[in-house]
């Protein structure tokens, strides 16, 4: 009796106990929660009927309790073997054949009850009365075939666990041999219930605790002895070294960076060793306890001696709660950093030296090119101004247009320098639009007359009448586009179409050139803005030109926050669209545009007089010294020259001139030494010196004006940019202002 009493209280606790390990198996975010949930149902209702058996007095009763118990059983393998099979990773054979294992379970189920049905046709127990309990006392051929199923689908179970334990890496073994062991515990208990012939069955409290052991196994000591150990080796095999000490600095782990760099061993370890001794007195220097120190040191690789370089970093290692517990260093390997950066360097410095030397090929291809170009144009508008014969001013004009292509194509290049180099900046002024574009238009009549274009303008009448921005940058935005688009067009001609967005005190000025051109094909829109590059370059190859104008035009159009966009059929023509912001001044409406005739005759009227004034000109080239006292004979300014730095100190010696054109580069000393000299032996001390040079690289005005220079002018020299100078550094009192000046240019 008391037995019986310690059975019942043991069925009904293990019951209890695995009621809510119920819903936790099935809330397992994986395949085979379910399959566990299953088992320890089934474990819970065998359970059950293992205690009906127990608390039974009839024959009735404990016949139904019995079939109960060991249909449980059935499904309880079922579900436990199934469970086994899917957390060994075995789906495909799962899926293979748990519905024939299901059947079979079911008909072994069936013949159980079917054997209470027909009255123990066959006979799974038979029952005598004592002590008012039935009990099982002998068993026949049905139920060692029902033991038997259920053992084989246990076999089958421990073959493919530990066919995987075989085949699986090591990592994981651990998880399969848990499933292992509780399957081998499940069946030596059975065995030893079984071997002592006890009278109450109790293996259903073994399956139960087997579905127990098994929940606690997956979702508590298999994931964290994974993850001790994924961790552990993650540590291990990471690129960088990781070394623990607790709160008495005594040394607790490293990684296998660690003890394979700096042969840090927690076993022997103490706080002189390096690098964790450079690291803690760097710090201590600072005074600080924590923080990053860059360690380095050399070390013997193959054949020699290497620099090594670290990031070693030590900080404190808390708890949850915020309270130290230890500290930590983190050591990070920056030598391929370190060797990286100074490759960098390298190519940075091979860059700027292959930069300076473009620049100097460039200052010098400007040089050269100018200087003669300087004598080639300015003579030949010394021509234009002193002669009335149509031929010859034809001819001189000719040459004037060949000359200014050939300045055009220079400072293309020069600009795209500037571009290249940042150096390229905005000068906004106050302007007027539709003189703007009158000046464009009129620039471009010879070669539309020769090509026998069209050129109309179309400009809204509501444009503010006085806009600020670079007007010189949008007369070259526009003078490129309507150059690119007389080009490529062979007959018809250009329309240029000029509207305005208004956004308060701004307006976005929308210009739009479209040509009856040879137009662009959809593929080749996009390179259009590709620096020296041209479009169909076989077919247009007797086009003049560098490839840089649309190139510059839309970096100056980025640099003024503005956008260009191109639409284009081939064999009808081309639109460029063109958007740029500009400040209104005068919000007074253009109204209509009137195209000026263009000027046909050079007529030049100086635009001052200055009798009293006197300059000095220097320069090694006479060629240079006759033009400008040629271009300025019609101001009477009194004009002396020297051929050299050092004549020019020696007229400064003796007079003072109320300004100075220097060239920069002389024989011996140069136009900057000179003008140091100058300015340090006090000699014309407060006279403008202004340099004039064929130099007009990027930053060259700016870096003149830097040394003291007052002004900077560029060769070649034309004569309304000399006499602008001229007038705007000469003193007010000696000079007369002739409001006329220069007509055509």
């Amino acid at each position: 009796m008391y037995i019986k009493t310690i059975f019942v209280i043991a069925d009904i606790i293990a019951a209890l106990t695995m009621i809510p390990t119920v819903s936790a198996a099935d809330k397992i975010k994986n395949k085979y929660g379910r399959w566990l949930a299953c088992t320890i149902v089934a474990a819970i209702i065998a359970t059950f009927a293992n205690i009906m058996v127990a608390l039974s007095f009839d024959e009735i009763s404990a016949h139904i309790a019995y079939c109960v118990y060991f249909v449980s059983i059935d499904w309880i393998l079922y579900f436990l073997s199934g469970f086994c099979m899917l957390y060994t990773e075995h789906d495909n054979i799962m899926n293979r054949w748990k519905h024939i294992i299901a059947f079979v379970m079911f008909a072994d189920s069936v013949s159980i009850f079917l054997n209470m049905i027909f009255k123990h046709a066959f006979y799974v127990y038979e029952s005598v009365y004592s002590y008012g309990s039935f009990y099982l006392t002998s068993f026949d051929y049905p139920y060692y075939i029902h033991l038997a199923l259920d053992y084989a689908l246990i076999l089958i179970a421990f073959f493919f666990i530990i066919y995987r334990i075989a085949r699986t890496y090591s990592l994981y073994r651990i998880k399969y041999l848990i499933i292992l062991s509780v399957l081998v515990f499940v069946v030596v208990l059975n065995i030893f219930y079984m071997a002592l012939s006890l009278v109450l069955d109790a293996s259903v409290i073994f399956y139960s605790v087997a579905g127990l052991l098994i929940y606690l196994s997956i979702t508590i000591f298999v994931p964290r002895t994974l993850m001790n150990v994924a961790i552990d080796r993650a540590v291990d095999d990471m690129n960088e070294g990781l070394i623990l000490f607790d709160l008495s600095n005594n040394c607790i782990y490293s990684n296998e960076f660690s003890r394979s760099r700096f042969d840090i061993d927690p076993e022997y370890y103490d706080m002189e060793q390096e690098p964790i001794s450079t690291v803690i007195r760097t710090l201590n220097e600072h005074d600080e306890r924590f923080g990053t120190v860059v360690y380095e040191r050399y070390a013997l690789e193959p054949g020699k001696w290497e620099r090594e370089y670290y990031n070693i970093r030590y900080n404190q290692l808390n708890d949850k709660k915020g309270r130290p517990i230890g500290s930590y260093f983190l050591i990070e390997d920056d030598t391929e950093n370190r060797y990286l950066v100074n490759e960098l360097n390298e190519a940075k410095n091979a860059a700027d030296a292959a930069n300076r030397a473009k620049s100097n090929f460039l200052a010098s291809m400007s040089h050269e090119i100018r200087t003669p170009l300087n004598s080639v144009l300015g003579m030949n508008e010394m021509i234009l101004r002193s002669t009335n014969d149509p031929q010859l001013i034809e001819y001189a004009d000719n040459i004037r247009q060949s000359g200014d292509t050939l300045l055009s194509l220079i400072n293309d290049i020069l600009d795209f320098s500037k571009i290249e180099a940042n150096k390229m900046e905005l000068f906004e002024t106050d302007y007027n639009l539709h003189k703007l574009l009158r000046d464009c238009v009129n620039s471009f009549s010879q070669p539309l007359e020769e090509k026998h274009l069209y050129i109309k303008v179309e400009c809204d009448e509501d444009i503010p009448t006085s806009l600020r921005g670079d007007m010189r940058h949008i007369n070259q935005i526009l003078s490129n586009i309507v150059s690119n688009a007389i080009k490529y067009t062979k007959e018809g001609g250009i329309t240029i179409s000029v509207s305005c967005i208004k956004r308060g005190d701004d307006v976005d000025i929308i210009i739009k050139v479209s040509d009856t051109g040879i137009g662009i094909a959809r593929e080749d829109i996009s390179k259009l803005f590709d620096a020296f590059r041209r479009v169909n370059e076989e077919e247009n190859a007797t086009i003049q030109g560098t490839g840089l104008g649309l190139a510059i035009t839309k970096e100056l159009i980025s640099l003024m926050h503005g956008n260009i966009s191109v639409e284009s059929t081939p064999g009808v023509g081309s639109i460029f669209t063109v958007s740029v912001p500009q400040h209104i001044v005068d919000g007074t409406p253009i109204g209509r545009f009137d195209k000026e005739p263009t000027v046909g005759a050079y007529r030049y009227e100086e635009s001052f007089v200055a009798e009293d004034a006197s300059i000095l000109v220097v320069d090694d080239v006479k060629m240079n010294l006759k033009l400008i006292v040629a271009l300025l004979k019609k101001t009477k300014v009194k004009v002396e020259t020297a051929l050299g730095g050092a004549e020019a100190m020696d007229l400064c010696r003796e007079k003072k001139y109320d300004l100075i054109l220097l060239d920069h580069r002389m024989p011996d000393p140069d136009g900057v030494e000179t003008f140091k000299v100058i300015k340090r032996e006090g000699l014309n001390t407060k006279t403008p010196v202004i340099m004039l040079t064929a130099n007009a690289l990027s930053g060259a005005e700016e870096e003149y004006l830097q040394m003291g220079f007052a002004d900077y002018l560029s060769k070649p020299v034309r004569g309304a940019d000399l006499e602008a100078k001229l007038l705007k550094h000469l003193p007010a009192d000696k000079v007369t202002v002739n409001n006329k000046g220069e007509e055509n240019a």
